[in-house]
């Protein structure tokens, strides 16, 4: 398993900086966030997955459940995204080299936060923060992806924990199946 989301973790890296680029040259605006400029600390990402196997561990444990009954008994996917995003969220694996420095591209202050984000949402939960029901009407007819904003606003402002996130993100799995059969 921690063999596929390390994989998953390059896929939405590069995925959100290709979407990054694209954003800027569809608005005329120049960015320096390239992948030649990122690198990727391996050690903190595996201890990062490291810890949220083990909160998964303890969690199964608590509830009296045995490792292979995870598919089986009751732990919600949500609970699961929260301890991954969360363990992803505080530790430092995206980081800029060395040969400039300087970044004035706001979206690289939460370069990571957006990889995580999107790792967690499609990856394990299957859903897309960028359509709706998350998203809401911009100006010229663009939408706005709201949970995507407030969960960014939220990590970057606020305090917050493993509960925090995994009850967002199983709220929004409940919202998209909502959605989903009412447009079916």
């Amino acid at each position: 398993m921690l063999t596929e989301l390390t994989k998953q973790f390059y896929k939405a890296l590069h995925l959100v900086v290709r979407q990054i680029q694209d954003f800027a040259r569809e608005s005329g605006k120049s960015t320096d966030i390239s992948l030649d400029r990122l690198s990727v600390s391996n050690p903190e990402l595996a201890s990062a997955f490291r810890e949220a196997a083990s909160d998964l561990r303890f969690l199964m444990l608590r509830r009296g459940f045995r490792t292979e009954d995870v598919r089986t008994k009751g732990v919600a996917e949500g609970k699961v995204a929260g301890m991954i995003a969360f363990r992803l969220l505080r530790h430092r694996i995206i980081h800029i080299g060395h040969t400039n420095p300087t970044v004035t591209d706001r979206y690289f202050g939460r370069l990571q936060e957006l990889v995580v984000l999107r790792l967690v949402s499609e990856s394990i939960l299957g859903i897309d923060l960028d359509k709706s029901p998350f998203t809401h009407p911009g100006p010229g007819g663009a939408t706005k992806p709201w949970l995507l904003h407030e969960l960014l606003y939220l990590i970057a402002r606020r305090h917050f924990n493993q509960e925090t996130l995994a009850l967002i993100f199983d709220t929004a799995v409940q919202l998209h199946k909502a959605t989903s059969y009412s447009r079916a």
